[in-house]
């Protein structure tokens, strides 16, 4: 299995695959579509945890703004998971 190449070091890797941390939108664009298996996600809720980070997701200031940046993200994460 060719593994999905990517500007953003894994956080782990081994023969079996990798796990990439960082910010997920802009490690998703980096990698190209349909070259992840699985993607694990719990965002958070909106205004329910303060990780100390100005571009955490669930701080935004309204509502609809967290929604957008979690339909942005999604519509990322769709291109790059195999069907």
């Amino acid at each position: 299995m060719a593994k999905p190449k990517s500007s953003a070091a894994p956080f782990f890797e081994d023969a079996s695959g990798q796990i990439m941390c960082g910010d997920s939108l802009e490690v998703a664009r980096t990698l190209p579509a349909q070259s992840v298996d699985t993607v694990v996600t719990s965002p958070p809720y909106y205004r329910q945890r303060d990780y100390g980070s100005d571009r955490q997701l669930g701080q935004e200031p309204t509502p609809a703004e967290y929604v957008q940046r979690l339909v942005a993200l999604f519509a990322e994460l769709r291109r790059v998971v195999r069907p």
